[in-house]
């Protein structure tokens, strides 16, 4: 008899613990079955049943297991110690005898049925750690913005290892580990707010997004077409087409394509350093030819500090140019609130006969809000008193139109603006194109030059045909068509201006100003007062070609005659000319640093006073 159940010794899982350890497990076993079942078949997901699932209750159920076998080995032992006849230091098992064959075949089912378990829990939590909601959901605040976005792109269907991680254990494991880290981080609340862009720790495109967009494949050019609506009371749309020129890889010849993706031809390798994290300074660009052959180009006047810490300058390796260099935001989208309202209004999700509604939205998407519920209400009390204000006896008409563009921009807000965490489209400078930011022209500056003289060229036309703009097609002809002008652009850009990168005005938020003096001013490139004399004139009465800062007129041609004592007296003054002392934009004189500029040696002379105050000028 003692033969016969030497395999359980008499049971010794008949313990507390033993049954402690089965409750345990059988407990977790069957919450897991019924949260498995649950989980297959909710339409949403939850982050918490998903860590409750696949993190929590696994635990238990292994630990019961544990808790049942520490406790028959204990037992075990205890029995040895106190046995009258010797036993066996290890169960023997003999399958000829009826109750080991039976309790045999009860520990291979329960093992099998364990091993199926963890292994559909294992699979599960797999996908579960590469899914929207573990990551863009459990941590909420940290990660809302980039989950929010990432729903409100063309990636939405994506998961977020999809492009994180890609396949392989190699990348999973180490993003795991990353993950971890990320995790106490979040714990003890040490995270950045914005987080930092991920480009420096992405796994190389052409293992990701190269698995599904194939740039040796794609030719010929595309046809886009942006429908921008002013920021007049008539909301005035137009249309800014151009061709784009896509490029692509290799032809059916095998020779090499051109285009925008010149630079991700098989038989060319583009690489560069930056000299900061985000990659938007990039002073130094290598090409490699098919020939082996490498033209480095160097940005003019950077000179490489070879000490540069990690927090900038070129402690960065030399990177690839990949699909994230210039697609940098495929999925985290933030747009501007200028780009958004188009894009409201286009879809007609917001009623475009609402007076000034472009101009409405940008300016209340812009304000300065703590928290999205401050923004809600504050959104909505900025457009009600405008058309309370401004179009009394229209209010009630207007009303359900009035309503619906409270709601949308409501919406726009909290898709692209989270206060929390410091996020809006300016954090995060989206790299495709050069409107709101330099994108293209960090390299093609025409100021990367190699040493035979080569240059990175600049020229639009390289990308694309020049943009033609028009009255838009979209809209019927009950809708205000928007004016026509004489090039692309609607103040013909000449000189200096066209040389300009277009987010140098272009901030994506309200239109840069047309007047001259408000824009050089807004951009610190003038001291223009109003308060002065000729504060009043248009910029026009000196500058004899607005675009060009000479020839500008002479200042005699209004002056001559006027200018007395010192002006005209003393013969330095005539020949030094008006604008020695008198500094453009500001003209008046102020203090004695001015005369210092030449009389140097009079610092000590009189110090209380200003030289006119002794010395007539007039």
């Amino acid at each position: 008899m003692t033969e016969d159940k030497n395999l359980f010794e008499r049971g010794l899982w008949r313990i507390p613990m033993g049954y402690l350890g089965l409750a345990m497990s059988a407990g977790a076993a069957v919450v897991i079955a019924v949260l498995l079942v649950i989980d297959m078949l909710a339409a949403i997901h939850s982050p918490y049943l998903g860590v409750l699932l696949f993190f929590i209750l696994p635990v238990f159920f292994m630990a019961g297991f544990v808790l049942l076998g520490w406790g028959m080995w204990d037992e075990h032992k205890r029995r040895r110690k106190s046995a009258v006849v010797e036993i066996p230091r290890f169960p023997i098992l003999d399958l000829n005898i009826g109750a080991h064959r039976t309790r045999f075949l009860v520990f291979i089912a329960g093992a099998a049925f364990t091993a199926l378990l963890l292994t559909v829990i294992a699979y599960e939590a797999y996908h579960f750690t590469e899914s929207l909601t573990f990551c863009g959901e459990l941590c909420h605040e940290v990660m809302e913005p980039e989950a929010t976005a990432s729903q409100n792109s063309p990636h939405a269907r994506v998961s977020c290892a999809g492009c994180h991680v890609g396949p392989g254990a190699g990348w999973y494991v180490r993003s795991k580990l990353a993950g971890t880290r990320q995790m106490i981080a979040v714990a003890l609340d040490t995270f950045p707010r914005p987080i930092p862009p991920a480009i420096q720790h992405l796994r190389p495109a052409r293992e990701t997004c190269e698995q599904c967009h194939w740039p040796e494949k794609f030719y010929g050019s595309k046809l886009k077409v942006h429908t921008h609506f002013g920021f007049d009371e008539d909301n005035t749309p137009h249309d800014v087409s151009m061709l784009v020129r896509i490029g692509g890889g290799e032809n059916t010849a095998g020779e090499g394509g051109s285009g925008i993706h010149w630079h991700m031809l098989s038989d060319k390798e583009v690489t560069f350093k930056a000299a900061d994290p985000g990659l938007q300074v990039i002073p130094v660009v290598w090409e490699k030819h098919a020939d082996g052959t490498v033209t480095e180009y160097r940005m003019e006047g950077y000179e490489e500090n070879a000490e540069s810490g990690p927090e900038g300058g070129h402690a960065g390796e030399e990177r690839l140019v990949d699909c994230v260099v210039c697609h940098n935001r495929p999925t985290h989208i933030y747009r501007s609130p200028d780009s958004a309202m188009d894009k409201a209004l286009f879809e007609e999700a917001i009623d475009h006969r609402l007076p000034y509604i472009k101009k409405l939205g940008v300016q209340t998407l812009l304000g300065d809000y703590q928290s999205h519920e401050q923004a809600a209400v504050m959104i909505e009390e900025g457009i009600l008193d405008f058309y309370r204000r401004e179009y009394p006896g229209k209010v009630d008409v207007l009303a359900p139109s009035i309503r619906q563009a409270i709601e949308v921009i409501t919406g726009i807000y909290n898709d692209n603006f989270f206060p929390e965490m410091n996020v809006n489209w300016t954090k995060y400078p989206d790299n495709i194109g050069h409107w709101i930011f330099p994108g293209c022209f960090r390299c093609h500056d025409g100021k990367h030059v190699s040493e035979d003289g080569r240059v990175i060229r600049r020229e639009c036309v390289i990308c694309h045909t020049m943009p033609e703009s028009s009255p838009s097609t979209h809209w019927t002809e009950a809708v205000p068509r928007g004016r026509d002008w004489e090039t692309w652009h609607p103040w013909d850009l000449k000189y200096q201006h066209a040389e300009m990168n277009c987010n140098v005005c272009h901030d994506g938020g309200l239109p840069p100003s047309i007047d001259c003096a408000t824009c050089h001013e807004e951009k610190g490139v003038s001291d223009y007062d109003e308060n002065v004399g000729m504060g009043d004139f248009a910029c026009s009465e000196c500058h004899l070609d607005l675009q060009k800062v000479q020839p500008v007129m002479d200042c005699l041609d209004c002056h001559d005659g006027e200018l007395t004592g010192l002006h005209v007296d003393i013969e330095d003054h005539v020949d030094a000319g008006c604008l020695q002392c008198h500094t453009p934009h500001t003209w008046a004189v102020q203090g004695r640093e001015t005369c210092y500029e030449c009389h140097d040696d009079k610092e000590d002379h009189n110090p209380e006073d200003n030289c006119w105050e002794c010395h007539d000028f007039k």
